[in-house]
C-alpha cells in the first residue's frame, strides 16, 4: 500500500539505519511539512568551531585559564571542543528524530513518542540501561577516559546547554532501534558512531595522549557550562553570516571555523581591533570626555596596582562615572579585560548613564565604535536603535539595518545575551541574574568574565541583594574578572565585606572610631591580600549646606506653601516625597494654592505645557519626556530664568543633573539624605557658559528643609509605616518597609538637630558612619527604651534573614556542576525580595495616548496596585481617554484605573501594603 504524501519519509526513502538523514534542525513551510534539513553533526561542528573561536578570546580565555590553575594547550581545547561537539548527542534518540513528522504521523510509521534530547543524552552516561550502554560505545570512550576525572562532569555541563542542568531520564524504550515492517529504518548506534567518527577525524589533538589531564575545578566547570550555552545560541543562529542550513557538498569542518570567527567577531566578544586602535592611538582625558583634565580621583583609575575589587567612594556629581569609564579603558588597553557592563540601581538611572557612555565610546573610538547596549528588558537599545519583537524570536529594528548591522545587534536582541556585548549599561539585576540558579546563570556568568563590573549607588542594595552581590563578586573575581564599585555613602561595614572578597582571609569589621577616621573621598582596594584605603581628592568644589527640621511632614499644603514663597523669590525649588501619594497630595495642594490666590501655575514643573511630577509610575515611552524636561528645567544649562518647583520621589535622588536651590525633603537615611543634598547647588552659578545665572537672594548657600512627623516623635512609626518610614508588617514574613530601620532615621534626625550646617562633602564619613554604623545604632535603641530595643531586634533578625535568604539562593560556583539545584516549574527567584511588579502591555494596533501626547504601550504596575488573584494573563479592557484629553483610563481585573498627570493611579479598591516611588 502506498502511504499518502503527509506520512511519506524523507526523499530518497531512507531504509538503512546509516542512511537516514540525522538531522539536527528543520525547517518547515505554511503547510507544516519539511522544507530544509541541518545534519545534526554539521550543527554539532558549527557550535563547536563557536566554542573554539570564542577561546581565542583574549579575555575568555583568561577566565578559562585562571579557573584551570593552568594555561589551557592545543590538546585541551580540542577535548573541550569534543564535549561541545557532544551537546546535542540526545538528538540522536529516535524519539527526537521522530519530530520530523507531526506526533501521531510518526506514530503510524513505527517512530516512538516524540522526546526532547537534554535528559535524553545525559541518560546514555549516567544509565544502566542496556540500550544506551550499546548506543554510546560508538563514541571514543576508553579514549575519553584518559582525559580525567572530570570529563564527566564537563560533558554533563556540555549537554546542559539548554541554560539548567539536566537529569537522567529513566526509560528503556529511548534508545530502542526503530523498525518498519521488519525492517530496520533507524538504529541510534550507528548515528552516534558517526559523530564518533566525526570527533575522531576533526579533532585529533583531543585523543593524543598527553600528561595533562582537563580541569576539574568547579569554577572551570562553570564557566565551560556558560561557554557552551553562549556557543550553542549564537551556532544556532541561521541568519547569512552566520550559520545558514548546510549547502550540498558543503563540508562544514572546513567552512564552520571561519563562520564562528566572524561571528565572534561581529557580535563583540572578538575586540582585537579596538585593542589595537586604541594602543596604536591612547585616548587622552579630555578626548575621552571633552573635559579639561582629569581630576586626581578620575587620574587614579589608570593605576595599575589595583586589585580586582576596587571601590570608589566620592560625593554626588565628583566625575565618578567619567572615572570608572577611564579605569575600563586602562583596563581594556593592556588586555585585562574585554567588555564592560555598567550596572545602575534603576532603569533611570541606566537610562541617563547610557547616553553618556555612548558619548564616551564614540570619542574613544571615532571609526569602528562598538554597540553600547541599553540592557534593559522592554526598553532595550542598540545605541539608538530600538528593537520590535517578531514571532519566531526574529527583531525588526527601528531602523531597518543591513544584515551587517543586524549582526553586530546580536547581544541586545534577548536579555539573556545583554552581557555578549563589549560595552553594555543596565540595572544591576542583569548581573545579578548570574548569581542565581535561574536559566541560563552560567551563560550570564561566563559573558560578565569578560567585563569590568562596574556597580553604581552600591549602598542603594538591601540586604538581600547585597547578599547576592557578594556572591556574584566571589565568582567573578574566582575567574579573573575586575570590578569596581560607586558610592557616595558607603558605610565602613559594607567595604570590609567587599575588599575581603578573593582574599584568604577576612578583616574584622572597624570599630566606629576607626571608621571615622577614614578618608573621605577614598579609593580602597586590596594589596597583598590587605584592604587598603587609599585618600583621593574628588570634585574640588565644596559646598555649605545649612539644614534644618519641620516636623511637617503630614501637611502637604505647608509645605506647598513654603515651596511656592521660596519659587516666588527666584529659586529653584526640589521637593522630594518619600511615597508617591505624598507626592501627588503635595503637587495637589500646590494647585489649589495657586487658585485660591488667583496666581499663575508659570512656577510649576511641565513637560508639553501640562503640570506634573516626576515617579516611577508613568510609562516607559513617557518617562524620558519626564527626565528631559527635569534637566532642561532643574539642570546645568536652564532653559528660562526664574522660580521652578519640581515635586517627585527617589527617582529625582540619583542620575538626573539636578541643581536645585532648595531642597525640601522627607526625613530619610542619612546615606540617602546626602544623595538628595547633592542635588543642591551642583554647579557653580554663575558660570563661564551663563555668566548672568546668579543663586536668588536668601539662597547663596545651599538649603534643605527636612520633614518629620508631629513633634519630631518617631515612636508612633514602630508600630506602622507611615510616609516611608518605618515597617511594614505582614503575618508570617520579615519585616519590610521603604525605609525600615528607624535607628538610622533617628540618628539622621539627631545630625540634622545638632548642628545647623555641614561642610559637604568634607562631612559625609562622619554623617554616613554615625548614622549607619551598628555601634552607633546600639546606643540609640538603648536610650530610646525597651520598644526601640525591641525593634532593633526585629530589625536586626530581618536584615540576617534577608541576608542569609540571599546567601541560600545564589547559586554556588564553589560547588560542582548540577549540585546547587534549580527552581522547580513554578517556584520564583528574584534579585529583588517582595512580591513581583507587573509589566501592563497595551496594543501595538492603537495604543492609548498619555497626558503628554505619547502613545502608551507599556505600563509598571507596583505589586500592590495588582488586584487580588489576577490571571498573568489577564489584559487592560474597557480603555478609553479621560474627559479632559489628558491620559486614559481602563479596568483591569475587578479594579479601576487611571493613567494621567499625576501618573497611575488605582481608583477602586484601597491599596494595600507599601507604596512606591
Amino acid at each position: 500500500m502506498t502511504l499518502p504524501p503527509e506520512l511519506q519519509p524523507p526523499q530518497p526513502v531512507q531504509k538503512l539505519s546509516s542512511e537516514w538523514p540525522i538531522w539536527g534542525k528543520l525547517q518547515r513551510n505554511d503547510e507544516g511539512g519539511v522544507s530544509a534539513i541541518h545534519s545534526l553533526i554539521d550543527h554539532m561542528l558549527d557550535v563547536a568551531a563557536c566554542f573554539i573561536a570564542m577561546t581565542e578570546c583574549e579575555a575568555i580565555r583568561r577566565a578559562l585559564n585562571t579557573t584551570a590553575g593552568r594555561a589551557l594547550q592545543a590538546s585541551d581545547l580540542q577535548r573541550l571542543a569534543v564535549l561541545v561537539l557532544l551537546h546535542d548527542i540526545g538528538k540522536c534518540c529516535p524519539g527526537f528524530q521522530a519530530k520530523y513528522w507531526p506526533e501521531s504521523v510518526a506514530r503510524k510509521l513505527g517512530w516512538p513518542v516524540h522526546s526532547g534530547h537534554g535528559a535524553e543524552g545525559w541518560t546514555l552516561f549516567e544509565s544502566d540501561d542496556p540500550r544506551a550502554l550499546v548506543v554510546v560505545q560508538g563514541l571514543p570512550l576508553t579514549a575519553m577516559n584518559d582525559w580525567g576525572e572530570a570529563v564527566l562532569t564537563l560533558l554533563h555541563a556540555s549537554i546542559s546547554h539548554h541554560g539548567k542542568p539536566v537529569q537522567v531520564k529513566h526509560n528503556s524504550q529511548d534508545w530502542a532501534p526503530v523498525w518498519q515492517a521488519g525492517q530496520l529504518i533507524y538504529d541510534p548506534a550507528a548515528a552516534v558512531a558517526r559523530i564518533g567518527q566525526t570527533c575522531l577525524d576533526v579533532y585529533p589533538l583531543a585523543f593524543k595522549v598527553v600528561d595533562a589531564e582537563l580541569p576539574d575545578s568547579p569554577a572551570f566547570t562553570h564557566i565551560f557550562a556558560g561557554l557552551v550555552q553562549l556557543a550553542d545560541w549564537l551556532g544556532s543562529d541561521t541568519r547569512d553570516g552566520f550559520f545558514p542550513y548546510s549547502l550540498p557538498g558543503e563540508n562544514r569542518a572546513l567552512s564552520a571555523p571561519d563562520r564562528a570567527r566572524y561571528a565572534v567577531r561581529v557580535i563583540g566578544l572578538d575586540v582585537l581591533a579596538q585593542r589595537l586602535a586604541v594602543n596604536q592611538q591612547p585616548p587622552s582625558f579630555f578626548q575621552a570626555f571633552d573635559l579639561p583634565g582629569a581630576r586626581p580621583m578620575q587620574a587614579a583609575m589608570s593605576a595599575k596596582d589595583l586589585g580586582p575589587v576596587a571601590i570608589l567612594e566620592a560625593e554626588t556629581g565628583s566625575g565618578k562615572t567619567e572615572a570608572a569609564l577611564w579605569r575600563f579603558l586602562h583596563l581594556f588597553q593592556r588586555g585585562e579585560v574585554d567588555s564592560l557592563y555598567f550596572a545602575l540601581p534603576t532603569r533611570v538611572a541606566a537610562t541617563q548613564i547610557h547616553q553618556r557612555v555612548r558619548d564616551f565610546a564614540s570619542r574613544v573610538w571615532p571609526a569602528g565604535t562598538p554597540l553600547v547596549v541599553r540592557a534593559l528588558p522592554g526598553y532595550e537599545a542598540a545605541d539608538e536603535a530600538l528593537p520590535q519583537r517578531l514571532p519566531g524570536y526574529r527583531v525588526l529594528w527601528s531602523d531597518s539595518p543591513g544584515d551587517a548591522q543586524s549582526e553586530r545587534r546580536w547581544a541586545v536582541e534577548s536579555p539573556k545575551r545583554y552581557l555578549a556585548a563589549t560595552i553594555a549599561v543596565g540595572t544591576v539585576d542583569q548581573a545579578l541574574l548570574a548569581a542565581l540558579p535561574l536559566k541560563h546563570a552560567h551563560l550570564r556568568h561566563a559573558m560578565l568574565a569578560r567585563s569590568l563590573l562596574v556597580v553604581d549607588e552600591v549602598h542603594a542594595s538591601d540586604a538581600y541583594m547585597t547578599a547576592l552581590l557578594e556572591q556574584l563578586l566571589r565568582a567573578h573575581v574566582a575567574c579573573g574578572g575586575q570590578a569596581l564599585l560607586l558610592s557616595a555613602t558607603l558605610g565602613a561595614v559594607a567595604r570590609s565585606k567587599f575588599l575581603s572578597i578573593g582574599t584568604a582571609r577576612r578583616s574584622a569589621a572597624p570599630t566606629l572610631l576607626e571608621a571615622l577616621r577614614q578618608p573621605y573621598p577614598a579609593l580602597s582596594t586590596q594589596v597583598g591580600g590587605f584592604a587598603q584605603v587609599r585618600t583621593i581628592e574628588g570634585n574640588p568644589r565644596h559646598k555649605e549646606v545649612s539644614w534644618h527640621l519641620l516636623d511637617e511632614i503630614d501637611q502637604p499644603e505647608r509645605i506647598a506653601a513654603r515651596a511656592l514663597e521660596a519659587a516666588q523669590r527666584g529659586a529653584r525649588v526640589l521637593v522630594i516625597r518619600n511615597t508617591v501619594p505624598a507626592a501627588v497630595a503635595t503637587l495637589r495642594a500646590l494647585e489649589a494654592l495657586l487658585e485660591a490666590q488667583d496666581l499663575s501655575d508659570e512656577l510649576l514643573f511641565k513637560v508639553n505645557g501640562i503640570a506634573t511630577l516626576h515617579h516611577s509610575r508613568f510609562s516607559r515611552q513617557e518617562r524620558p519626556l519626564l527626565d528631559d524636561q527635569v534637566q532642561a528645567q532643574m539642570g546645568k544649562q536652564r532653559v528660562s530664568p526664574g522660580g521652578r518647583i519640581l515635586i517627585g520621589t527617589q527617582t529625582l535622588e540619583q542620575s538626573l543633573d539636578i541643581d536645585a536651590d532648595l531642597l525640601i525633603t522627607d526625613l530619610c537615611p542619612m546615606d540617602v539624605l546626602l544623595q538628595r543634598l547633592g542635588r543642591l547647588h551642583r554647579h557653580a552659578r554663575p558660570s563661564a557658559e551663563q555668566p548672568g545665572d546668579v543663586r536668588p537672594m536668601g539662597f547663596e548657600t545651599a538649603q534643605a528643609w527636612v520633614l518629620t512627623p508631629a513633634g519630631h516623635d518617631l515612636t508612633p512609626l514602630l508600630k506602622r509605616m507611615q510616609h516611608g518610614l518605618g515597617p511594614l508588617r505582614s503575618k508570617g514574613k520579615s519585616l519590610d518597609g521603604v525605609y525600615l530601620d528607624l535607628r538610622i532615621i533617628e540618628a539622621t534626625r539627631r545630625l540634622i538637630a545638632a548642628q545647623p550646617s555641614r561642610q559637604i562633602p568634607a562631612d559625609n564619613r562622619l554623617l554616613v558612619e554615625q548614622a549607619t554604623h551598628p555601634e552607633g545604632l546600639d546606643l540609640i535603641s538603648k536610650g530610646l527604651g525597651e520598644a526601640w530595643q525591641q525593634f532593633g531586634q526585629e530589625v536586626d533578625g530581618s536584615t540576617a534573614a534577608k541576608a542569609s535568604l540571599g546567601g541560600l539562593q545564589a547559586l554556588a560556583y564553589t560547588q560542582g556542576f548540577g549540585e546547587h539545584p534549580f527552581p522547580e516549574a513554578g517556584e520564583q527567584l528574584a534579585t529583588r525580595l517582595g512580591a513581583a511588579d507587573r509589566l501592563l502591555v497595551f496594543g501595538d494596533q492603537g495604543p492609548p495616548v498619555g497626558p503628554f501626547g505619547v502613545p502608551v504601550r507599556q505600563l509598571a504596575v507596583r505589586h500592590h496596585q495588582v488586584p487580588r488573584g489576577l490571571s498573568p494573563d489577564a489584559e487592560a479592557t474597557d480603555v478609553g481617554p479621560l474627559g479632559e484629553g489628558s491620559g486614559f483610563a481602563f479596568s483591569w481585573g475587578d479594579a479601576r484605573f487611571r493613567y494621567s498627570r499625576f501618573g497611575l493611579e488605582r481608583l477602586t479598591i484601597a491599596v494595600e501594603g507599601g507604596e512606591g516611588q
